[in-house]
């Protein structure tokens, strides 16, 4: 969790106001803390563009901006988290399958199925697909492969 620390109730409160002015989501403020808080898994670029934010506000009000790190002991989850094990033959046979579909394709269509997984972020694709638009990837014809 990140945390923006002000020195009074009224100024905490104020920042919520002018954060939410500029349609920046996602703060928690408890009426009465000095603190507003914002999830752990904030982006490095939102973080940014909030600590930006948040640092032209306090120049408007002659504040000063002071950043700091906090050293925590390791989540227990994390720490008892089980390492996932990679079955040989099931990626044997998911490879299989990947380029017995991909021999039935026309050169034309398995062009359109890699523009299609191409245009899919990676994160939002399958562990099949992933593989199906690598095998398609090396495939391609005349094109650097990637």
């Amino acid at each position: 969790m990140k945390k923006i620390e002000l020195p009074s109730e009224e100024l905490a409160e104020e920042l919520q106001k002018y954060l939410q002015e500029k349609r920046f989501a996602g703060a928690t403020y408890e009426k009465g803390a000095k603190t507003i808080e914002f999830p752990g898994n904030m982006s490095l670029l939102q973080w940014s563009s909030l600590k930006g934010m948040v640092e032209k506000w306090a120049r408007g009000r002659s504040l000063e901006v002071e950043e700091s790190l906090r050293i925590l002991p390791p989540v227990a989850d994390m720490a008892e988290a089980p390492v996932e094990k990679v079955d040989l033959k099931e990626l044997e046979a998911r490879e299989a399958e990947v380029k017995k579909k991909l021999v039935s394709l026309t050169p034309d269509e398995a062009e359109e199925r890699y523009n299609y997984l191409e245009s899919k972020p990676i994160s939002e694709l399958t562990d099949a697909e992933f593989e199906e638009r690598l095998a398609l990837a090396q495939r391609k014809p005349g094109k650097a492969k990637s």
